[in-house]
């Protein structure tokens, strides 16, 4: 019975052994495969020379597009700056545009792929950074809104390699073997997407509710930004012929702060300390379109509340154009 027990457990501990080897030799095939795909076209590995990705979730995609040789300016924010279109802009200054933005991250994301955008570009013709409310807060947030991916955006090859282990690094394998076999092709290269293709014309308006007034402000407010502190500091190190043009973005006038208010203040401070990080720079400008007017106050130009449609697009982008050509002395029709 003793010697039966025995070659009972032989075989059990052999079988163990052979499942455990055919997943260490699986997952080494899978590493291997990984390697030589480079899931997110991040430049890390890659053997096969397959260019581009078909993903569709930007703070993902951004890796591949913030590397391409083929631009050397980018545009980033968050879906508050998508509408801007990267070829219009190339085409109307001759540099090479690229759309980097991540709908729903916050500023420290952004300035991840600003980082790594700069690490892939020795040489930068001009830098376009689209700011919502959160580059004027007073806090850092402690963790972006959406997970965004900052092991991605590092330079830790090794944290890179342990993230490839993961359903979603499959499916963008899956993604980019296609790519590399013909079957599928890859995404804009320069990352453009119109949000209009979800939100037509005229099948989606903000909606208007009654303003109320805010009571009135007449203290002071601080003049530290977090946010501002860190994009001043990327800046700082770039060459001063780097256009840089950095903007807030409108929305429908309902949500402009009230002249007199604490709002209003804060956000006149907030500009006031962006502004300084291009002041003295030429070929580059600050832009405050979140403005109470006629193109604000007109809902056919809105999809909600913060997104804006094409006709304001196009008026950003004259703007951008016209601040990258005379810096500060641009004139902004808007």
């Amino acid at each position: 019975m003793n010697s039966s027990t025995s070659s009972s457990d032989l075989a059990f501990g052999r079988c163990l052994v052979a499942c455990f080897a055919t997943l260490g030799l699986g997952a080494l095939l899978i590493l291997v495969l990984m390697i030589a795909v480079d899931p997110y076209d991040s430049g890390r590995f890659g053997w096969l020379g397959i260019a581009g990705v078909t993903d569709k979730i930007e703070s993902t995609a951004d890796a591949s597009r913030a590397r391409d040789p083929h631009f050397d300016s980018a545009i980033f924010g968050d879906s508050t700056g998508q509408l801007l279109n990267p070829a219009r802009l190339s085409q109307a200054t001759g540099a090479r545009f690229v759309q980097l933005v991540a709908p729903g991250a916050y500023p420290r994301a952004h300035l991840a792929i600003l980082d790594f955008f700069l690490r892939h570009h020795p040489r930068v013709g001009a830098l376009v950074i689209v700011m919502d409310d959160l580059w004027c807060t007073r806090e850092l947030a402690r963790r972006p809104r959406n997970s965004f991916p900052f092991w991605l955006y590092r330079g830790n090859t090794l944290e890179y390699a342990g993230r490839l282990f993961s359903w979603s690094a499959i499916d963008r394998l899956v993604q980019r073997i296609t790519i590399g076999l013909g079957v599928r092709a890859r995404m804009n290269p320069d990352g453009f997407w119109s949000y209009e293709e979800v939100w037509p014309p005229g099948k989606k308006q903000p909606a208007i509710a009654p303003l109320e007034e805010p009571p009135p402000f007449t203290g002071k407010v601080g003049d530290a930004f977090p946010v501002e502190a860190l994009l001043g500091d990327a800046i700082g190190k770039l060459p001063t012929d780097v256009a840089v043009v950095l903007l807030m973005p409108p929305t429908f006038y309902t949500m402009v702060p009230r002249p007199g208010s604490f709002a209003a203040a804060e956000h006149e401070a907030c500009a006031t300390a962006f502004r300084r990080i291009v002041a003295g720079r030429s070929r580059s400008n600050f832009i405050d379109y979140r403005v109470d007017n006629a193109l604000t106050r007109d809902p056919a130009n809105f999809a909600d509340l913060f997104h804006y449609r094409a006709k304001i697009a196009r008026k950003m982008e004259e703007g951008i154009v016209a601040s990258i050509r005379l810096g500060q002395a641009a004139k902004i029709d808007f």
